[in-house]
């Protein structure tokens, strides 16, 4: 496997940047300067008409698109709605004047059915502000006028901020999620196969594990639509060669949710098993608890180090590992599937973090 996987840390500077692009107060930031940006420079240049619609588009973006992946969908579904809207909105106000009712009345219909013609270009929450915008316009077109300019280049102002203003750093925040989710994945399997943990806590261990899982298969998704984009930020980069291992850990931690799960459901069942065999359960869970642990070393980017020089776990070792542990009825089955499959996934990990 190359190395491609290794990093260098970040910096301080860089990983309180990449916090920060996270947070709640980047997003107030960057709406902030979409609103004074977007205001200042039409209201300078002597059309203060566009400069309330170029800001609130601009803010729109920035408000409604959380992603570059996702301010730009939402740039051309809002373009394309004022765009192509308006302009048939006008030109029936236009043929049904001077009774402005039978417009209003004829209007809705017509713009919808554009929507329905193409639904993957319109967008219902934008085309319904034409409709109102157009009964307020009627044949002013120097209003129409600054009403598209706003919007188009407000949109794309938006749009250009997601890209260079504090862009959310998805790679920074799945790597941080591996981190957390190793550290709770082991922590918890480590006391289960040790007899240290009753069922009382199994739940709320489940809990937390799960969200965790959630988190990471979101970040996941959205690093990999915003590297799909024509023009990629250089922090997306960084992590685009550890998208298989984001996705391969998010499997990993749903795979241990759903065994904790059984262990929650059946635990009396589980207790009630022969004892040699659970002993030998525990014990070989507790040997896949020590691999997981190697690989969550070799997955923290924040301590440079070289990659592993063999794989802690392979399907020869899964197979002895497991061979004399024979499933003699259902919960035994079901206990050995669980184990057996935390193992193929770990020894997929041990391969991504092999040199």
């Amino acid at each position: 496997m190359s190395n491609a996987y290794q990093h260098k840390p970040l910096t301080p500077w860089r990983r309180a940047l990449a916090r920060f692009s996270l947070s709640e107060t980047a997003k107030y930031t960057k709406l902030t300067l979409g609103l004074w940006i977007g205001f200042g420079i039409p209201y300078l240049l002597g059309y203060p008409d566009a400069a309330v619609p170029l800001a609130g588009s601009a803010m729109l973006t920035l408000a409604l698109g959380s992603s570059i992946s996702a301010a730009r969908s939402y740039f051309y579904k809002r373009v394309f709605s004022n765009v192509v809207a308006m302009p048939i909105g006008t030109l029936l106000i236009w043929l049904t004047a001077p009774h402005l009712w039978l417009g209003a009345v004829l209007l809705p219909v017509v713009i919808f059915a554009i929507v329905a013609l193409r639904p993957s270009l319109f967008q219902m929450t934008s085309i319904t502000v034409p409709i109102t915008l157009v009964l307020y316009t009627g044949e002013h077109i120097p209003l129409l006028e600054l009403r598209l300019i706003g919007v188009v280049l407000g949109m794309f102002l938006g749009f250009i901020l997601q890209q260079i203003a504090f862009p959310p750093d998805h790679g920074y925040w799945a790597n941080t999620l591996v981190n957390d989710g190793n550290q709770q994945a082991t922590d918890v399997v480590a006391q289960l196969a040790a007899g240290q943990l009753d069922k009382a806590q199994l739940k709320p261990a489940t809990t937390k594990l799960r969200a965790l899982s959630t988190n990471l298969k979101q970040a996941h998704l959205l690093l990999k639509t915003d590297l799909e984009q024509a023009w990629t930020s250089p922090h997306l980069k960084r992590n685009a060669a550890r998208l298989p291992v984001f996705a391969c850990y998010q499997e990993t931690f749903d795979s241990l949710v759903n065994f904790l799960e059984t262990m929650h459901t059946f635990h009396d069942q589980f207790a009630a098993l022969d004892a040699g065999w659970r002993e030998a359960f525990l014990a070989r869970l507790a040997k896949l608890v020590d691999v997981h642990r190697q690989l969550a070393e070799a997955a923290d980017l924040r301590v440079e180090r070289p990659p592993l020089a063999a794989p802690p776990l392979q399907m020869e070792d899964l197979r002895q590992l497991t061979e004399d542990l024979l499933a003699n009825n259902v919960f035994t089955s079901v206990y050995l599937g669980h184990l057996t499959g935390y193992g193929i996934l770990l020894c997929r990990l041990s391969d991504m973090h092999t040199a």
